[in-house]
């Protein structure tokens, strides 16, 4: 036991070694709390387990301490919640169904100072209120002291009593006193101490002295008596050892039948001495006093034979895994063998346990016969597969990943990023990186080299395994080859471009043959129909002469309507000239052409257009105002068959540096499908025409009704031209 002293808090008391168990008279609520506080603030500054007993007998409740020591230790709530202190009231310590038993109570307080010392406190610091005890029975109450006196100085606990003054007859205190290490008390404020510490040791040592004097008087005065006294002692004590032996042995036996598995023990020779209730319900077993070659065929029995000798020779456990038959059907068992050594360290009995694990093994066999099964049919599937741990190391590869690298499984953990092009690598580790982190599958697409060097694109996909609690226990992942896929992109990419080239070449011819053609319907058959009815005026007015009209007024009816017809020529002219190419176009720019095409819609449809055209230079050169102009006349034309409009807007601005045409309707406005379906060859020849000239084309449905198409163009560097 050491000799430390502990502090105690009582500045009356100072320090005292472990084993101290003194007690405390009091008065007032005051005084025991003038104590207790600074007592259990010491115990929880030295590391020390607290417990303190509150009993209905004292003037505070639980509540009121905690109020109390709360005040002198600010850390008091996390103290209480990690358990390094208790304060508890005396029906929860000292009662066990309502029953006080002092026996059971002095071991629960060994019990929790084994706990204490477990969980690595320097001791134990206790108080506790007794008192209540003596209204029930003033012996019970010395007994319980005197048990519990006789347990703390052999221990690292420093115990409390607490009994107060005003209630408690003079004898009850002596009695108390007496079986305390020493007293102290508060009575109007001051301290008395009934008994030091140092007199109590002086006392001790006088105890012990008298008690060694009185022992040899008794030994050389009654040897007689002491000698039938010792043998009594020894009756009885061989009395309770066999009681103890065979309650003992009842506990052992009780304990043994409920265990899950099989448990024996064999002497020296081999032959059993006991065995559990599951071996001696198994059919037909009879075991005891019998061997291993009695019971088992001969080569099980020389195996089991020679187990028990080398755990006799070895005197260590030996770990076995044993198979046999039991009613026809393969069994197994896990098993241990141990020596059992008697007083002088020799070997006695070979002691056995054994668990049956054959369904265990069965499931296992199961288990690995799907994984072959599995393993195999994942390595005759043409796609790469692979699976990888949670902390990101590639513990699987199937056959035609192995086939396709020429790695191995070892090879490839070595370095992993081997196989993967060394431009797609920081790419493919940043996004591996980061899926992982939040724990989602993800698809990515990358080139792996083959085992001949030669690279070809892959489709990568992985997807996470988890476990009943969500925690991932593997990455699953495919790689499919996609470098046909790849090449046929790239096909169809560069066919697309030659595709868009031709058709910006065919957009251009077109559009200068349509100049062409404008010019010659203008220039040359508009001319010749203008000179044309130019004579047939001066005709039909020579021919309005009063002379002259006498004599042709069939002629002048003919001329008429030739006249007539020969406008409506000129006029169609007019029309199909400016549909092939508004001279308004170039001759005054694009805002005016717009302006020009809008009010011509109007006119001939009566759907209102507003045009804010204002924008004095667009900036956009020859071929971008036709895609515009173009694109424009496409809108129009889809608000007519297809938008119920009665009203369009136009608009035209320019916003950071680019060209913006916006035309709004209060139609019906465009649905997804009609984006995606037949109906959309117009949009997609408007997209292309914006497309071709480095704009693009956006078509939205407005949330208050109708639809809006939307041109952006680039400004052209040089202005325009």
């Amino acid at each position: 036991m050491a000799e430390e002293l502990r502090k105690t808090g009582i500045s009356i008391v100072g320090d005292v070694p472990w084993g101290t168990h003194f007690c405390y008279f009091y008065e007032t609520k005051q005084d025991l709390l003038d104590i207790l506080v600074p007592y259990f603030k010491a115990g929880l500054e030295s590391k020390e387990f607290c417990l303190w007993i509150i009993s209905n007998s004292e003037l505070i409740t639980t509540e009121e301490a905690k109020g109390a020591l709360g005040q002198a230790v600010s850390a008091l709530d996390r103290y209480l919640a990690e358990g390094r202190i208790e304060i508890v009231p005396h029906d929860r310590w000292f009662l066990q169904g309502g029953v006080f038993d002092f026996h059971l109570v002095a071991n629960r307080f060994k019990e929790k100072l084994d706990e204490a010392l477990a969980r690595g406190y320097a001791g134990m610091r206790v108080n506790g209120s007794p008192a209540w005890i003596q209204t029930r029975d003033t012996k019970e109450l010395r007994e319980f002291e005197e048990e519990v006196d006789h347990l703390f100085p052999n221990e690292r606990i420093i115990a409390s009593c607490t009994y107060p003054l005003g209630g408690s007859r003079a004898n009850f205190l002596l009695d108390v006193a007496r079986n305390h290490q020493f007293a102290i008390a508060r009575r109007e404020g001051d301290w008395e101490v009934l008994e030091t510490p140092e007199l109590m040791q002086a006392k001790q040592e006088i105890k012990t002295l008298n008690e060694e004097l009185e022992q040899r008087v008794i030994e050389r005065t009654k040897e007689l008596a002491a000698a039938n006294e010792r043998l009594k002692k020894e009756i009885a004590e061989r009395k309770r050892a066999e009681d103890a032996l065979r309650q003992s042995e009842e506990r052992f036996a009780a304990f043994m039948d409920n265990l899950p598995g099989y448990s024996w023990m064999k002497d020296l020779q081999g032959r059993y001495v006991y065995v559990n209730e599951r071996v001696r319900g198994l059919p037909g077993y009879r075991s005891l006093g019998k061997t291993d070659a009695q019971i088992w065929p001969a080569d099980l029995a020389a195996q089991y034979r020679a187990n028990d000798q080398q755990v006799i020779a070895a005197k260590k456990p030996l770990h076995t895994l044993e198979h046999f038959q039991l009613e026809g059907k393969h069994r197994y068992m896990a098993g241990s063998k141990f020596p059992i050594f008697d007083k002088t360290g020799t070997v006695a009995l070979v002691g056995g346990v054994g668990v049956d694990i054959t369904e265990r093994i069965e499931a296992e066999e199961a288990v690995r016969r799907s994984e072959e099964h599995l393993r195999l049919v994942i390595d005759t599937i043409p796609t790469m597969a692979w699976s990888v741990r949670p902390d990101g190391v590639v513990d699987f590869l199937n056959q035609p990943w192995s086939d396709y690298t020429g790695l191995s499984l070892e090879q490839y953990v070595q370095d992993p990023t081997g196989p993967i092009h060394p431009e797609d690598i920081p790419r493919v580790i940043e996004k591996w990186l980061a899926q992982m982190a939040v724990g989602e599958g993800y698809e990515d697409e990358m080139r792996l080299r083959r085992a001949d060097g030669e690279y070809r694109w892959f489709l990568v996909r992985t997807a996470p395994l988890r476990d009943e609690q969500g925690r991932i226990v593997k990455w699953y992942g495919v790689s499919i080859d996609i470098e046909d896929r790849k090449r046929a992109e790239d096909r169809l990419r560069a066919t697309s471009e030659q595709l868009r080239a031709l058709s910006a070449k065919l957009q251009s011819a077109k559009e200068a043959e349509g100049i062409r053609i404008a010019r010659e319907l203008h220039d040359e058959l508009g001319s010749a129909l203008t000179s044309l009815k130019w004579n047939l005026e001066k005709i039909h007015i020579t021919l309005s002469d009063p002379e002259e009209a006498l004599r042709v007024p069939a002629s002048r009816r003919e001329i008429q309507a030739m006249m007539s017809l020969i406008d409506t020529t000129i006029n169609a002219v007019r029309r199909i000239s400016s549909e092939l190419r508004p001279g308004v176009l170039d001759d005054l720019g694009l805002a005016e052409a717009i302006d020009w095409q809008a009010q011509q819609f109007q006119a001939r449809t009566g759907i209102i257009c507003t045009c804010d055209c204002s924008t004095e230079n667009v900036g956009l050169n020859r071929e971008q105002s036709t895609a515009v102009f173009r694109i424009f006349q496409e809108a129009l034309t889809n608000v007519l068959r297809h938008a119920q409009a009665t009203k369009v807007d136009i608009k035209i601005k320019d916003a950071d540096g680019q060209f913006v045409l916006r035309v709004s309707d209060n139609g019906r406005g465009i649905t997804e499908a009609e984006k995606s379906g037949l109906m959309s060859l117009g949009l997609l020849g408007m997209r292309e025409r914006a497309r071709l000239v480095g704009g693009e084309v956006d078509v939205i449905r407005n949330e208050e009704g109708g639809t809006v198409i939307s041109v952006h163009l680039p400004i052209a560097p040089d202005g325009g031209g």
